[in-house]
């Protein structure tokens, strides 16, 4: 029989506003236990070194170096170090009105092994555009979040001015960072598949100023098909796609001090004036007010 679900609808992605609770980097040795247990936030343990055994309701995993658990409140849980571990944990939740950690530990409750085991198990769902929903799963690896996960707990631990609204800003970052993993690890869709040619070569280069005939040479398909499909498969047309990716590429340069100018050239525009405008189109901000916010 399987394990009985419970949907959870964490809220629209857009609509994040994550708080950090607590985060720490710690080394432990092996035998070591935690729980079982009930904890009033979400956690995200995520494993630098050695071997644990993460148990999340009726799940039980043994989570290797650059896994992570990640389980929400009234969830019964216990982590087992099978060998010495380095690991950091993060307490937080995905939406609350105030910034400000508020330490976990006065609401951490006991909880047992039956408890454990014939707990629902939760489906926590994320909801994107479109109405579509994406799922975060107990147990994953992501490549790539352990300089986000060190500098949150670096500005958990200084507590430097203004510290909750960077933690806010690292924390939004690292959920990104998943979200969009798990969204590349989903599989294609046949009409997708047919313009990611495309869709690299405009990554690769948005400097170019690529015409819809030769985006659709490289896909194999005549201009009019390829242009029908990659608006349904975008929402956008070949042109204003290529134009969004180059005011990404553009935000990235003026945060980063590089002057308007360089910017324009390095991105393919033949006018600074012709650049000013496709970015006030696309951001409703000259590129001069986008640095001044």
């Amino acid at each position: 029989m399987s394990q009985r679900e419970e949907e959870i609808l964490i809220g629209a992605l857009e609509e994040l506003q994550p708080t950090v609770n607590f985060a720490s980097h710690a080394l432990i040795g092996a035998g070591s236990v935690f729980g079982p247990r009930i904890i009033p936030d979400y956690q995200l343990f995520y494993l630098l070194s050695g071997r644990a055994k993460i148990a999340v309701g009726g799940d039980v995993r043994l989570l290797a170096p650059g896994e992570f658990a990640l389980y929400g409140p009234d969830c019964p849980h216990g982590i087992t170090i099978l060998e010495e571990a380095a690991f950091i944990g993060i307490h937080f939740h995905f939406r609350h009105a105030s910034p400000v950690p508020v330490h976990p530990a006065f609401s951490i409750a006991a909880s047992s092994e039956e408890a454990m085991a014939g707990s629902l198990r939760r489906r926590h769902l994320l909801a994107l555009d479109g109405g579509e929903e994406l799922e975060l799963p107990p147990f994953l690896a992501v490549p790539g979040l352990e300089p986000t996960l060190m500098r949150i707990v670096k500005e958990y631990m200084n507590e430097q001015p203004g510290y909750a609204m960077l933690l806010r800003s690292l924390m939004t970052e690292l959920l990104l960072l998943v979200v969009r993993n798990r969204l590349a690890d989903r599989p294609q869709s046949a009409e997708q598949s047919k313009i990611e040619p495309a869709l690299q070569a405009i990554h690769r280069e948005p400097e170019k100023n690529w015409t819809v005939a030769e985006l659709a040479a490289l896909c194999g398909y005549h201009a009019v098909y390829f242009s029908s499909l990659f608006r349904k498969c975008t929402g956008d047309n070949p042109k204003q796609y290529l134009i969004s990716q180059r005011i990404r590429k553009a935000k990235f340069h003026l945060l980063s001090g590089e002057k308007t100018e360089a910017i324009a050239e390095r991105l393919g525009y033949a006018s600074v004036h012709y650049f000013s405008r496709n970015f006030k189109e696309e951001t409703g901000l000259t590129p001069t007010e986008f640095k001044q916010q």
